[in-house]
Formats: structure tokens, sequence, C-alpha cells
């Protein structure tokens, strides 16, 4: 019988082992999931904590590294590997002379190429042309680096010889290192992130610049639509050989949308067959979903859907909603506007180009529909390759609706909020906490005008419902912002006691008038999803579900940024789901991601 020591030793090795293929794949987020599943089974440690500090880094959140970096003492690690963290977070903070001395340090101490590359690097990007031109030297006399037979020793030659100037010496170790067992997305994509600062400042010409980020992008990532038709074996052969011809063409790797009847599934179905990663986006529950849009056209359709579905991965099926279908069309629209933002998030994530396949037959439709999507994309500056959907069948029986409903329904940005601290108030501390918190809330509430929909307070919380996801962002933004400089102490409250949580989801919700108080008012298992995310935010902190970002990620992702913070248990064993946090763009609004 194993020991309790053998099994959790095993047990971290499996941990270390999907750590290493979340990062070989750029999947920063499974990395992060993957750290904190055995940070809280009791199997942390340095190793985990830096893997997220890592992941963070990767996606933007630099401000959660440094403090992840600086809690767990990583600048005290024996490795110095760990330690470089440091470094590379002065960078991602635009402390150049300061990360350029740091990683200096270290190559001088080891000799070891990834901290001289870094160094090299840094020094170039600070005008110390001629120290990194000595360091990128060194490191090509080094033998490892001299004939790599790994990635990252690759890499660092083709960085090397940028810095020096040689584009085609460079391009050769790139083409060496995408071709090694050990190459992927994920450390493509750094790579791709590095040169595309180092090269411009070598000198190197811009078709050349070009051509060498161009080796290194990672597959493009793409959101899919198409009409339902039923099942027509010579046109669904003519549309598969045009899908596969379409992801060829853009080298296209992971792919986001539904699986309806028809061209959703053959792209479903393409993607598998070629190895690419599927991400199954669902705007409502399964069982609903094929009833109204796979069953109709055929249940070898449904037959198919279900194969789909078996050989993905649970975290790559996505519930943009849960509820049932109420007779909204609309709520398809959701979901593809949903699938179109993860698709365009994980192109942030890993610097890869972004697209559209759409199946269609040319003509406009209505508000739901192949159309509309194409026209969404194409509005948010998307591009959009079509395949002709020729002459399928789409005269199939459509399923009776469902019982009409008597309240109307909408999309909406759906905010919670509370105040942390405000059970512990003396009595004598309620005056002040309406003036000073409630009378600011209510400033902002103000200030927003027609876009909030509806309102409510009760105690301490604010229940808010804003006309779209920009809106939701705004206001909350500006509550944080708001609120952000009140010292608790005023309320009585000890540091770190007090703080407003702000939360916000986007989803399909009834439109009514409350029957009691007579505001306009909204319902649905979306509201209730939204109130049960407040509780676990952080006080100060402005936390979004998925879909939200998702919406931000294709309406505005010049202006605000969503932040992974991992799978959270929502209050009320609501369930766990992958929640970000909110923040403003960087200046300029580059991507950061």
């Amino acid at each position: 019988m194993q020991s309790q020591t053998e099994n959790t030793s095993e047990q971290a090795a499996v941990d270390l082992a999907k750590i290493k293929v979340a990062r070989r794949a750029g999947d920063w987020l499974g990395v992060f999931d993957a750290a904190e599943t055995a940070i809280r089974a009791g199997r942390g440690g340095e190793e985990m904590h830096y893997n997220q500090a890592l992941a963070l880094a990767n996606i933007g959140d630099i401000e959660r590294a440094s403090f992840l970096f600086d809690t767990c003492r990583l600048a005290d690690n024996a490795d110095t590997h760990k330690r470089a963290l440091g470094a590379r977070l002065l960078k991602d903070q635009g402390r150049t002379k300061e990360a350029y001395a740091s990683y200096r340090a270290l190559y001088d101490k080891t000799h070891d190429p990834y901290h001289g590359i870094n160094a090299a690097s840094l020094a170039l990007l600070s005008d110390q042309c001629d120290d990194a031109r000595e360091v990128a030297t060194s490191i090509l006399a080094l033998p490892n680096i001299a004939a790599p037979s790994d990635y990252y020793s690759a890499a660092t030659k083709a960085e090397a010889l940028v810095i020096l100037g040689d584009a085609k010496g460079a391009a050769a170790a790139i083409a060496l290192a995408t071709s090694l067992p050990d190459s992927g997305p994920g450390p493509q994509s750094g790579t791709l992130r590095q040169l595309s600062r180092v090269a411009p400042a070598a000198g190197i010409a811009p078709h050349d610049c070009c051509a060498l980020l161009d080796m290194l992008r990672p597959p493009a990532c793409f959101h899919y639509a198409g009409h339902m038709f039923a099942p027509e074996p010579t046109e669904e052969a003519r549309i598969s050989h045009a899908i596969h011809e379409a992801l060829n063409d853009h080298k296209a790797g992971y792919a986001f949308g539904s699986l309806a009847a028809g061209a959703d599934i053959l792209v479903a179905e393409a993607v598998l067959e070629r190895g690419g990663e599927l991400h199954i986006v669902l705007p409502c529950a399964w069982s609903d979903f094929v009833a109204q849009s796979v069953r109709p056209a055929g249940e070898e359709w449904v037959t198919r859907a279900e194969a789909c579905k078996a050989r993905v991965a649970d975290n790559r099926i996505i519930f943009a909603s849960t509820i049932e279908y109420v007779s909204d069309p609309e709520i398809f629209a959701y979901g593809s506007a949903v699938a179109m933002g993860l698709a365009r998030l994980k192109a942030q994530q890993l610097a890869a180009h972004c697209f559209q396949i759409a199946i269609w037959d040319g003509k406009p439709g209505g508000r739901v529909g192949t159309g509309s999507d194409i026209a969404l994309w194409r509005a948010r500056g998307g591009n959009t390759e079509v395949i002709n959907s020729g002459a399928i069948d789409r005269g199939f029986a459509r399923p009776e609706g469902a019982e009409e409903q008597s309240l109307p329904r909408r999309n909406a940005a759906i905010l919670f909020t509370d105040y942390a601290g405000f059970s512990q108030l003396a009595e004598s501390r309620y005056p002040v906490f309406d003036g000073e918190i409630m009378g600011r809330v209510a400033a902002v509430v103000d200030r927003h005008g027609s876009r909030v929909l509806g309102r409510n307070t009760w105690g301490d919380a604010l229940f808010a419902v804003l006309d779209n996801a920009i809106a939701g962002a705004e206001f909350a933004l500006d509550l944080q912002h708001e609120l952000k400089d009140f010292d608790p102490a005023a309320l009585g409250l000890e540091e770190g006691r007090g703080g407003m949580r702000i939360a916000l989801h986007y989803g399909s919700v009834y439109e009514a008038a409350d029957r009691v108080t007579g505001m306009a008012n909204f319902l649905g298992n979306e509201i209730a999803r939204a109130a049960r995310i407040e509780p676990i935010t952080p006080p100060g902190d402005v936390y979004v579900t998925e879909p939200f970002a998702a919406m931000i990620a294709l309406h505005a992702h010049e202006r605000f940024r969503c932040r992974y913070v991992g799978k959270v248990d929502l209050a009320k064993k609501y369930g766990a789901f992958p929640m970000y946090r909110l923040t403003p763009a960087a200046p300029g609004g580059a991507s950061d991601a």
C-alpha cells in the first residue's frame, strides 16, 4: 500500500505535467487553474505559486502577478529562473533599465542564456546598444546556443541574431525552433511578443520583421457561423472541402461556435479531424438547444452533434446561458456574440490572428442568424471568410413555438454591489454611510442617466441593470473610482475591513414593472447568477463573468481589460465559474493581454 507521501508526490507530478502541457499550448488560464487546484489540495509550494504568477504575467495582469511574486517571496528562491520573474515584471511595468540591471546581474553570475538574452534585449530597448551587442555575442558562443537542440535555445539564438542585425540568420534559427518537439503556441507567442519589440529597435527592416513574426504566429482563432440545413451528402462534401481549405489558408487552430445542424457541425467536425481546439459555445440548456437548432433538420444531425460534443473536454463546452429556451430567438444572437468575444479573448492571449468563417447564402436575413452574425463581426472590424452555402435544403419543419411569454425580454448588463463591513457598523455610523457611500452611489447613477434601465437598493446593496456591456463597464469603474479614496475609518471600520464589492454579468432577462414599487424591474436566472458573484468579490474590485468579458472583448477591447481570476465557487453553492477582474485598458489602448 502506498504511503500518503507517495500519493502526494505522484499527484504533484501529475499537476506539473498538466501545467507543462498547458504552458506549451499557451493555455495560461489552464496553467492558473491547474496550479490553483493543486494549492487548494495542499500541494502548493513555490512551484505552483510561481506558475500562477507566470500565468498572470502572460495574460497581462502585472499587478496581481507582482503581488503574488512578493507575497510568496519568490525573489528569495534558489532557482534563478523563478527569481528572474521579478525582472520580467519590472520589464512589463516599463521599468526597462531596472529590469536590465536585474537580468544582467543574473547573467554575469550564472551565464544562463535565458537571463542573458533578456539582458541583451533590455539593453537594446534602453539605448545601451554596445552592452546589447556584447551580451548577444557572448550568448551565441555558448555551446547549447551555437547548436541548439530545444525550442528555447533555438529561439534565444534567433533573438541574439536579431539584436546583431542578422535577419537571415534569425529566420533560420526560428525555422529550427518551430520544428523542434518542445515547440508550441505558448513558447512561440512569447517569442513573438519579444521580437515584435526587439526587431524594430535593432533596425531590422519592416518587411523582414513581419516575416520573422509570421514564422512564430500561433494558429489563428476563429468564430464560425452558418445556415442550418437537412443532410445532403453532395453539398456537405463540397462545403466540408471549402472549410478545410479556409482553415489551411488561415492556419487556423482554435474554433468558437455552436453545434447547430448543418454548417456548425461541418465546421466542428473539420476542426476535430484536424486536431484543432474546438470550443462549443451554447446559448441555452443543451436539450433545448438540440430541440430548437439540431433535431428539426434531421435526426442524423443529433447523432453527429452528440459525437462532436463527446470529443470536446468539459472546460471547452461553454454555456453563454444555462436557461431553457423561452421563445426568445435573440438568445441565439447572444450566444453567437459570446462566441465571437471568446475567440477574440483567445487571440489576445496568444497574439494570434482572429477571423470568422461563415457558410452563407449572401442574404442579410433578420436580427438573428448568419447574416446578422456576419454584420456584427464586420462592424467590429473583423474579417469574414464566406463559403457559399449553395443548394442546401433549408425547407425542414421548424419546431412549434413555446408558450408565448407575458413579459418582454432583452439582453443587458446586470450589476450588484454591497459594502464589506456594513453589518458591523455602530448605530451612530449609519447616517455617515448614507451620506458618504450611498450619496456617492447616487451621484454615479445620476451621471449615467438613461443607460441605467433599472435600479434598486436595500441596506448597503445596489442592484442596477444597464443597456449594454460597455455601459455596465463604464458604470462599474466610475463607481469604483468614486469610492476609491473613501477611508473606511470614517465608518468606524478597521483598515482593510471596508470597501465596495462590485459584480457584473451580461445576459438575457425579463423586463417588467415591479408590482409593489412600480419601478422598472428585471427578472430571471441571469439575475440570480449575477447576485451570486458579488459576495465572493474582493472589496474594491470589479468581478465580471466570462460572458461579460466576451462582450467587452468583442465591443470595447481597446478601452477595457478583463483579467482572469480563476474558476471561483459562487455564493450559496451556485457552482464554480470562470471569473475575470475588470480594469481600464493601458494608456493608448495598447493590447497587453
